[in-house]
């Protein structure tokens, strides 16, 4: 499952993606991952995988999907992904990030939650579990 929290800037996605990711891993049988762009990780249970996508220099859709799949394919005990900023991550707008839905969608065994910024989503997103303030 992929859902999608959005809202333009300032609307709280960051404390609703932290509050998810803090309530899977008390039922989480595998692996919770909280990927972001900074290392603000206070509030976020120690037992989450803190991931600081500025540390491993990526820079655009591509990369991050590759990212995405490198670390999938290493390790088979991650239940949740949850991306905080996908498209301040990659400084594009939501129409761009299309080639990393596409990723997730190919993961069936893991969920993912990113927050998207902006004021309304592309068609692209329909398909998705869609969380908006």
């Amino acid at each position: 499952m992929i859902s999608v929290i959005y809202g333009t800037k300032g609307t709280g996605k960051t404390k609703r993606v932290m509050d998810a990711a803090n309530a899977a891993v008390e039922k989480a049988t595998g692996q919770v991952i909280f990927i972001t762009d900074n290392n603000q990780s206070l509030g976020l249970n120690p037992n989450i995988r803190f991931v600081n996508v500025a540390e491993y220099g990526v820079r655009n859709t591509y990369e991050l999907s590759g990212f995405l799949k490198g670390m999938l394919a290493t390790n088979f005990d991650i239940q949740y992904v949850f991306i905080d900023g996908l498209n301040r991550l990659l400084n594009v707008d939501p129409e761009a990030l299309k080639p990393i839905f596409d990723t997730m969608e190919k993961f069936t065994a893991t969920e993912f939650t990113a927050t998207v910024s902006g004021d309304k989503l592309p068609n692209f997103f329909n398909k998705f579990n869609i969380i908006n303030d």
